[in-house]
């Protein structure tokens, strides 16, 4: 799997996935790379058969470094947000592939524990299937955002298929009790013209990420910890999962994460 050194270039989106370089976390525009940590960092899991994983970690957006406006303005049109622009030491944290049964409440206990909203990126199946967490993740105060039914590469798939894949999933997350989506992200940040003519004609911004620990691959606690604590600055989009595998992982690195970044002055915000 290749790999590429933080601020480097990312082909156009819809190439390979698995030929995408990545990083951990990339820096804003004009900043230095971050310093090095442990092994740079992936993208997005997937609920395929085998727990196999498509590429689609962040470059640097265009949008220029958060001020401490209070407001986090939409991306510029054809890209993705990478970051949030809602002050100093603000930052977000994404939780992708779920709901799932046994991992989804243990990470809705920690977040009520240390009072931390968080964006739950939801697959259209999972989310009809456990309609009551849908509920229950929408009544904690967090947002739900859409990630497809199936979690397909949409950068191979048509319109058709495209707003398919993203109309089911919005109609189960509604009827599991939660609001019509806002937000939308593409499995392993497979981004495509298609779809983001999609996302604006069902009123969705493109949501992406800055920081990804690959929790996915179960890489250790310790290499979550560390990646997340080595990478995050002002604005980072934090990427974890609650669906797609075994997350005790990523709970354990929450549990461990979350005091740890509060404590470093970080505040949490919804993109």
């Amino acid at each position: 799997m290749a790999v590429r050194p933080a601020g480097a270039t990312t082909p156009t989106a819809g190439g390979s996935p698995r030929s995408r370089p990545t990083t951990g976390g990339a820096p804003f525009p004009g900043q230095s790379p971050a310093s090095p940590g442990t092994s740079p960092a992936g993208g997005d899991t997937s609920t395929a058969p085998g727990d196999s994983h498509s590429n689609g970690s962040a470059p640097p957006d265009s949008s220029p470094p958060p001020s401490a406006t209070g407001q986090d303005p939409p991306p510029p049109a054809g890209h993705p947000q990478f970051y949030v622009h809602e002050g100093d030491k603000a930052i977000a944290l994404t939780i992708d592939d779920g709901p799932s049964s046994k991992y989804t409440p243990q990470v809705l206990a920690l977040l009520a524990q240390y009072k931390i909203p968080a964006t739950f990126c939801m697959i259209g199946q999972n989310a009809a299937q456990h309609a009551s967490l849908v509920a229950e993740v929408s009544a904690a105060g967090h947002l739900v955002a859409n990630h497809t039914w199936t979690h397909p590469n949409l950068a191979k798939m048509s319109e058709a298929q495209v707003t398919a894949e993203i109309e089911r999933t919005n109609d189960a997350i509604t009827k599991g009790g939660a609001r019509q989506p806002v937000l939308f992200r593409a499995p392993g940040g497979n981004w495509s013209p298609t779809v983001f003519s999609v996302c604006a004609k069902l009123g969705l911004r493109a949501l992406d990420w800055s920081v990804d620990p690959r929790d996915w691959s179960r890489p250790g606690t310790d290499h979550i910890v560390q990646t997340v604590m080595g990478h995050t600055h002002t604005g980072s989009i934090i990427l974890e999962h609650d669906g797609g595998g075994d997350r005790s992982q990523t709970v354990a690195a929450l549990q461990r994460f979350l005091p740890q970044l509060l404590e470093a002055g970080y505040k949490f915000v919804q993109p």
